[in-house]
């Protein structure tokens, strides 16, 4: 078993690249890759504003604090739709060649390698919080540890999968996205117009074997 992640880079001029690349893929390949038109569309002005940033930022006319805060801002700005597209239409598409999944800076979570060990027994207890607008934090403890926020021995990551909005799901199969999350507090962002809605999932332990534990009982909060 394999399961796929995705890495954003940190640097200004990484990221103007990244985004740039993963926008052109998205866009010629939409239809074959099920990314809605809408979602391609509402993704324009916040990427215009940030490469309109990024140019007054990386001149070296025109640099300056207040310049790099500009770009700041709008990276911030930008992100939620990025991981949008990421979360919902990237990760896990068959649809999408390895060449492609390389372009888009796609890797497995873990490769499988190493002495095999046993399934993960126990179960993450999970919290959603709420310190940023359009933004939450995975907060993760084991259940054998609940005062620690460490991951059992051999395990590469929580898995979380939810659905957003109403109805609630009843059970696993009533949930959508999956996220991987390799480190607790780690950041899930939305877009702008997901706030105020409710999100509800599940979440099991997987080891570095790709190995998968049991489900959590259900979690869930709103997007702030």
């Amino acid at each position: 078993m394999s399961q796929e992640t995705y890495s954003i880079p940190t640097g200004p001029a990484e990221q103007l690249d990244y985004v740039r690349n993963a926008v052109t893929l998205c866009t010629t390949n939409a239809t074959a890759w099920g990314v809605p038109a809408a979602k391609l569309t509402a993704i324009v002005s916040p990427r215009t504003f940030y490469e309109q940033k990024s140019a007054i930022a990386n001149n070296s006319q025109t640099q300056s604090p207040a310049a790099t805060a500009g770009r700041t801002a709008a990276w911030v700005v930008l992100e939620p739709f990025i991981t949008d597209l990421y979360d919902h239409y990237i990760i896990n598409n068959a649809a999408i060649s390895a060449a492609d999944k390389e372009a888009l800076h796609i890797h497995y979570a873990f490769t499988g390698g190493g002495a095999p060990s046993s399934a993960p027994a126990s179960t993450p207890v999970v919290t959603l919080t709420s310190k940023e607008i359009s933004m939450l934090r995975v907060v993760y403890s084991d259940s054998t540890t609940p005062s620690s926020h460490a991951k059992p021995k051999n395990v590469a990551f929580c898995e979380l999968i939810y659905k957003i909005g109403d109805p609630a799901p009843v059970s696993i199969a009533d949930c959508n996205v999956h996220i991987n999350v390799s480190r607790s507090s780690e950041k899930v962002v939305f877009p702008p117009e997901l706030r105020g809605k409710a999100i509800r999932g599940y979440a099991r332990w997987v080891n570095k074997n790709g190995k998968t534990g049991p489900w959590s009982n259900q979690i869930g909060t709103i997007i702030p």
